[in-house]
């Protein structure tokens, strides 16, 4: 049986809104590419990439991410969710949106994320929120 997709979303959602980095690895591919593409356009290739850079940002206790699921596409065994998500680097900042595509595989029986792409919809707020061009 094939498992829910929203449900495999929402517990990814969770891992970061936690900054649970071992539920966040956990729904990474298991194979060795993993496109994630951050908002300046640089791509990162592997997943342990992805994972490093994802320790780095759950460390920093300030920072709120909420997203939303604006499109989904659910196939036989590959799906993807456009994600938009708002952002703050700490509580009393401004929030600035971003886009965010993921595309899942069926692996081991699991959704697991295959590709990974964020698009700032302002990059001068994200610039100036993570100290970029300071």
């Amino acid at each position: 049986m094939k498992p829910d997709f929203d449900t495999a979303l929402q517990q990814h959602f969770a891992a970061i809104s936690n900054r649970d980095l071992d539920a966040f690895k956990s729904h990474l591919t298991r194979g060795e590419k993993l496109y994630t593409i951050v908002q300046n356009g640089h791509a990162f290739t592997t997943p342990s990439e992805c994972i490093d850079i994802h320790a780095q940002w759950f460390k920093d206790p300030d920072w709120i991410w909420e997203g939303s699921i604006v499109h989904k596409v659910v196939g036989e065994d590959m799906a993807m969710a456009l994600v938009k998500y708002q952002y703050r680097s700490k509580p009393e900042v401004e929030p600035f949106s971003t886009w965010l595509l993921y595309v899942f595989q069926l692996q081991e029986g699991e959704w697991r994320i295959v590709h990974d792409q964020n698009t700032a919809l302002d990059y001068a707020a994200f610039a100036r929120a993570n100290g970029i061009g300071d």
